[in-house]
């Protein structure tokens, strides 16, 4: 077995639970808040003075300690999907706490992504190499055209959010936000990559934060992660919340994946290693959209609260804005 398998997919399991969970949290802080505008960083600034936000994020924090570590033993092109596990764990509480029962379509998504992480075991069982880092040429690609379609997607959705198209608005916010997170997981892999590579050689901790603080791949993860924030807590805001989750989640799963595979010389299994590899995106892809739409099934048989969301307290405006702040 490799250590892909035997450390780094236990990790990223861990992960994936906690980055379901932390969503939850924060997105009943973020509806007890006006809507934001813009990039959300407005928002954002709110949301840190709410303790309940801070929990979530706390959530998140230590899910990227465990993720960091799962990238320095496992391949992104493994990690990556895995991490799309946090959907179910999303579904499941945000059904428990709105008293839902999943549909049979909710659990046939479920049961096609475990499946396809149990090929992903499978076809990563022998082939666990973690590839090359990305030079900082190709950081700095990343931050500059990330940064540019993080702009146009937002501008975009905030045209929508006030012509009244609250599902373009969300299905927006989610690929800005989506796209942010996977270039945030880039950065994340320098980091796993790194402590790798201080791990083989026995050099000092020391040495790995000062090579973290002094390369672009430290402030790459920070500007991408705040966007990311800011715009999904966006996206969570709007009563077609249930659609911004999985489109992120997809997007943050899947692109990570292809540029792996493409620019950062990862191994690609051989063999029926590769059908398992890509029968195993396939499934978990098809989990993501049928969970998506059994979410927005939901909605529509509900009472027009999102029914991905624990309903906060307080009353709502009809524009599904607070009427008194928590």
């Amino acid at each position: 077995m490799s250590a892909a398998i035997g450390y780094g997919l236990p990790a990223t399991i861990g992960s994936a639970a906690l980055y379901g969970v932390a969503p939850l949290v924060q997105a009943k802080a973020a509806r007890r808040e006006d809507a934001g505008r813009g990039l959300g960083l407005g928002l954002l600034a709110r949301l840190v003075r709410r303790p309940l936000w801070l929990a979530g994020l706390a959530v998140e924090t230590a899910a990227f300690l465990l993720e960091v570590y799962a990238l320095s033993v496992a391949p992104v092109a493994l990690v990556g999907p895995v991490m799309a596990l946090d959907m179910i764990v999303f579904t499941l509480l945000a059904g428990h706490a709105l008293r839902e029962h999943l549909s049979h379509a909710g659990a046939a998504a479920i049961c096609l992504m475990v499946a396809g992480v149990a090929l992903l075991a499978y076809a990563f069982a022998r082939h666990g190499g973690v590839g090359s880092m990305a030079s900082t040429k190709v950081l700095l690609l990343f931050l500059s055209t990330g940064l540019v379609f993080a702009l146009l997607a937002a501008l975009g959705a905030n045209r929508a959010a006030l012509g009244g198209r609250v599902a373009t608005a969300a299905f927006l916010f989610g690929v800005a936000a989506g796209v942010a997170y996977a270039i945030a997981t880039l950065a994340t892999r320098q980091f796993g990559l790194a402590l790798d590579e201080r791990r083989s050689s026995g050099d000092p901790i020391a040495s790995y934060v000062f090579d973290l603080l002094s390369g672009p791949a430290f402030y790459l993860l920070i500007v991408f992660s705040v966007l990311a924030i800011g715009l999904e807590q966006r996206g969570l805001q709007g009563q077609a919340a249930v659609i911004a989750f999985p489109v992120t989640s997809g997007i943050s799963a899947f692109l990570p994946v292809v540029l792996g595979l493409t620019l950062f010389d990862e191994p690609v299994p051989t063999g029926p290693h590769l059908v398992a590899f890509v029968a195993a995106l396939v499934l978990i892809a098809a989990g993501i959209a049928g969970l998506a739409r059994d979410r927005v099934a939901a909605v529509a048989e509900g009472d027009g609260q999102s029914a991905g969301m624990p309903r906060p307290g307080g009353t709502r405006r009809a524009d599904g804005t607070p009427a008194t702040k928590a």
